[in-house]
């Protein structure tokens, strides 16, 4: 037959243009899924959950075939999983981050934002899959994009296992609706794997043979076709399994309160009621918090929970009816699409909970609504009439206003002090938002303001351990000793994990001089957390108090061998450029190696001297800082100086140890000379304007060495240039800028 060239040409004209509208429709998702959730670029680790899962999560701070392995294990070697949940994958996603950028907060920020773009076009993919047009599918997505309850999930980096669990999830159901729609066996092999890495990042991932067969049956495929050939009993053996798994690490862990399990009138209620609040909160998103605590007992309450309870029931078995009678249609596939992706996070399901509902349990669920709301809205635009474009104007206006309140709420999550302000502002009372708060302004230095705020959250709660916990680490930084040990008592009275505990309690044991009470504390620590690198140098800097260097040198050697492989390296490095390295001691080497163990050191003493005032204690800590660290610190000049280039520490790296190796001779010169030890202080001040010449300007008008001032020997070293350089050769002067002497 005679081909028309008119109509071929045109054919060939027309469809670069329609794979440009689809570029353009794809590249508007992208941005509508990245330019929201912007500020969360700039955010900062939060104190809830990001230490259980990045920070504290020793876990993943060394990148191996066993450790990687042993994130998979239920009973791991290496620490407890995060909160009892089991989500390896996601883990081991943040394992290769920290590999990459060790603890860099925008990196897993961006992560996470790249990985919800992907699934914004998978619900574009599925919503085509469900046989939707583009502008409903592309609505949908849209509408997903922008939407604020989802920016609990993208903005913190704990919920990594949020949007990862979504991805696969999302991938599964569209390979098996291509496998079903007849694409190779391969497809549906694919979306059982989609389905176990689902599992893998978070349990809630169990719904999936469930949404599956809703799928199956809004897209009109009977019932009995899953009898005959039961593609799904794969995914619900699956997910069979990871409940079991889920239970046992729930319960393993203490998250599963025994008395929440019996409750079941009162679970289904409080579950109905978290349905509502959903869909009010998904057609009107503002006023979001992080936190939405459990309502209190009352008749106001209980009415609420019965009418939402009886609501919910009616509603079920109307669009159930209505489902049998006339097969599953786009209203009660929408509504049972969320009831049934939500269980596993509803309160039907006990799963530890501590408060009623929270924006992260929308992410997949939501797609539900969405797609309605999308349906209903594509609808109204494409009625007939002159308003039209003023419609598209107000669907446009919609996203773009989630989107604004999207990019607001995303600043929000940037801090624990933004995120926990925005909490108080809904719930006065939240004890997590207070204890937040408390520990910002402990770490400002704002210690009345985080006393205010303690205050407050022991009137709210006065048996949360944690409360006391911080009330403990406030008397401490206050100088309070006797009063933070009081408050640790309480706190473990209250039932306080030592993963919260030990590091204030061995500051406590080691400030009373108990130096192996302190060793107790920081290894009951790593009992619970077999990889926790710093607990090892804390509890060798313990030993070389007591002189025991072969307990020492064994915790600096397991420290050096679980040290992030930046930190690993230093050994190396060291042993292949310092020219002294091998004459050196054990003990100073892996000091030198693990130069980390200065910066600790440094600030203990530091706390003892100006926190505590304890002149004494201060004194021993000044000493046993000059006598360990001068020979180690020597090992990273000669080698920075027979090799610079490939030194892993900075030029300003090494002139700040160097300066704190000053200021702890300045200090001990200071304590020395209010004792009345003139030769002593001056030797020490000797030592220090070795290390930093800046120095010598303070200590003319320094009131701590006023009995120094008539002494010729100081007023030479306070006055010449050049005085503090002819015992022990000259060392290079050091000017960090900011550095603050005392």
């Amino acid at each position: 037959m005679a081909r028309d060239p008119v109509k071929n040409n045109a054919a060939v004209r027309i469809a670069p243009v329609s794979r440009r509208i689809r570029a353009a429709a794809a590249l508007a998702l992208l941005l509508l899924a990245t330019v929201p959730m912007l500020p969360a670029l700039r955010g900062e680790f939060l104190d809830w959950d990001d230490p259980y899962y990045v920070t504290h999560n020793f876990r993943i701070h060394q990148m191996a075939w066993a450790n990687v392995v042993d994130l998979f294990r239920l009973e791991p070697r290496n620490g407890p999983i995060p909160n009892g949940q089991y989500t390896p994958l996601a883990e081991l996603t943040l394992m290769v981050e920290h590999r990459l950028a060790g603890l860099t907060p925008w990196v897993f920020h961006a992560t996470n934002l790249l990985i919800h773009a992907a699934n914004v076009l998978l619900v574009y993919v599925l919503l085509r899959k469900l046989r939707a047009d583009r502008p409903w599918a592309w609505l949908t997505a849209a509408l997903f994009a922008v939407h604020p309850l989802h920016v609990e999930s993208v903005a913190w980096i704990a919920e990594r296992k949020d949007v990862l669990c979504a991805l696969f999830y999302l991938a599964a159901l569209v390979l098996y609706l291509q496998f079903r729609e007849g694409r190779p066996v391969r497809f549906f092999a694919a979306s059982v794997a989609a389905g176990l890495l689902a599992l893998l990042s978070k349990p809630m991932a169990v719904t999936l043979p469930a949404t599956a067969l809703l799928c199956d049956l809004y897209l009109g495929r009977p019932l009995a076709d899953q009898w005959r050939r039961p593609w799904l009993l794969p995914f619900a053996a699956l997910s069979l399994v990871f409940a079991a798994l889920t239970l046992r690490t729930h319960v393993g862990y203490g998250v599963i309160r025994a008395g929440e399990v019996g409750h079941v009138l009162q679970n289904a209620a409080m579950a109905s009621w978290n349905f509502f609040w959903f869909v009010g909160k998904s057609l009107w998103p503002v006023g979001l918090t992080a936190y939405v605590p459990v309502p209190p007992a009352g008749a106001a309450t209980t009415a609420a929970y019965v009418l939402a309870a009886l609501g919910v029931a009616a509603l079920v078995a109307a669009l159930g009816w209505q489902a049998w009678r006339r097969g599953l249609r786009l209203v009660p596939f929408g509504v049972f699409f969320f009831l049934v992706a939500l269980l596993p996070v509803s309160r039907l399901v006990p799963i530890g909970i501590r408060y009623m509902v929270a924006d992260r349990f929308f992410y997949i669920p939501g797609i539900g609504f969405l797609m309605l709301l999308a349906h209903g809205l594509v609808r109204w635009i494409r009625r007939p009439g002159a308003a039209r474009p003023l419609r598209i104007a107000a669907v446009a206006a919609l996203v773009l206003g989630w989107g604004g309140l999207s990019f607001a709420q995303s600043r929000v999550w940037r801090s624990s002090e933004t995120l926990w302000t925005r909490v108080l502002e809904q719930v006065p009372d939240a004890t997590v938002a207070l204890n937040g708060l408390a520990l910002a302004r402990l770490d400002a230095g704002q210690l009345e303001q985080a006393d205010a705020y303690l205050q407050r959250s022991l009137q709210a709660d006065p048996d949360f351990e944690e409360t006391w916990a911080l009330r403990a680490r406030l008397a401490y930084r206050q100088g309070d000793l006797a009063a933070a040990e009081r408050h640790l008592a309480t706190a473990k009275t209250k039932g306080l994990s030592p993963l919260l505990g030990a590091d204030i309690e061995a500051k406590l044991r080691s400030a009373a001089g108990d130096h192996r009470g302190a060793i107790l504390a920081l290894s009951a620590y790593v009992e619970l957390q077999p990889t926790a690198v710093d607990f090892y140098r804390g509890m060798a800097w313990q030993a070389l108090h007591l002189g025991d260097e072969p307990n020492a040198v064994a915790c600096l050697e397991k420290a050096q061998e679980l040290a992030p492989a930046m930190q690993a390296g230093f050994g190396d490095y060291l042993s292949r450029n310092d020219p002294d390295w091998a004459r050196q001691p054990a003990r100073t080497r892996l000091l030198a190696a693990e130069i980390g163990t200065f910066a600790d050191a440094y600030d203990f003493a530091q706390e003892m001297h100006f926190w505590a005032k304890d002149e004494a204690r201060a004194l021993r800590e000044y000493d046993l800082i000059l006598a360990q660290y001068e020979s180690a610190l020597a090992c990273w000049r000669r080698a920075a100086a027979t090799d610079g280039t490939e030194c892993p520490l900075s030029a300003a790296d090494l002139k700040n140890l160097d300066r704190k190796l000053g200021i702890a001779a300045y200090n001990k010169g200071c304590l020395l000379a209010k004792g009345g030890r003139a030769d002593e202080a001056l030797a020490a001040l000797r030592l220090a304007i070795r290390y930093d010449a800046t120095l010598r300007d303070g200590a003319r008008t320094d009131a701590d060495l006023a009995a120094l001032r008539e002494n010729p020997d100081f007023i030479e070293l306070t006055q010449s240039p050049d005085a503090g350089m002819r015992r022990g050769g000259p060392l290079q002067a050091l000017v960090v800028s900011n550095a603050r002497t005392l």
